[in-house]
């Protein structure tokens, strides 16, 4: 029976965990805490003040040393998120970029296949039509030339046969 209880008190022991250990600790520090200011309370009210102050200034060295080191952490995980930030948009960036191509080559192909003309097929048709415009423009003044001449030459036949004929009915 008796080396039942001690199985059970080192399984005990052996199950402690770390948060028990630290809450242990932290209560011998506390009862060490206490027994100093007791006896400092009996021994002299001169060594509790020196205590008072010397626990002042642990404390706020202790608090300095714990702020920089959390300005310090806090900085690295600030510069850590903006690196993963800038990594995520440059490849959110990417895939849009990916996706846009995609899409412009599916419209494309889609509208090739209803037949439809691209820029490309536009602006070459324009030029055409421009350059027939100016060929037709050319033609239409080459004719205007040749009836205004066909109308002088007209004209000039018809003063001709008019004074021929104003002769000729004036002879008989």
């Amino acid at each position: 029976m008796a080396n039942k209880r001690k199985a059970r008190k080192v399984v005990r022991k052996a199950k402690s965990t770390a948060p028990q250990r630290m809450t242990d600790a932290m209560n011998q520090v506390w009862l060490a805490g206490l027994g100093a200011v007791s006896k400092a309370r009996q021994g002299a009210p001169l060594m509790l003040q020196e205590l008072i102050a010397e626990g002042t200034r642990v404390q706020a060295d202790t608090r300095e040393s714990a702020e920089k080191m959390l300005s310090g952490l806090m900085g690295g995980v600030q510069a850590s998120i903006d690196s993963g930030v800038k990594q995520v948009r440059r490849q959110a960036g990417d895939a849009f970029d990916n996706l846009e191509q995609m899409f412009q080559t599916r419209v494309h192909r889609a509208l090739a296949q209803l037949g439809v003309p691209s820029a490309e097929d536009v602006e070459r048709l324009s030029h055409k039509v421009e350059q027939l415009n100016a060929s037709i423009n050319k033609l239409a003044a080459g004719r205007r030339v040749v009836k205004t001449v066909a109308r002088g030459r007209s004209t000039r036949l018809a003063h001709k046969s008019a004074s021929l004929g104003t002769s000729r009915a004036a002879a008989p």
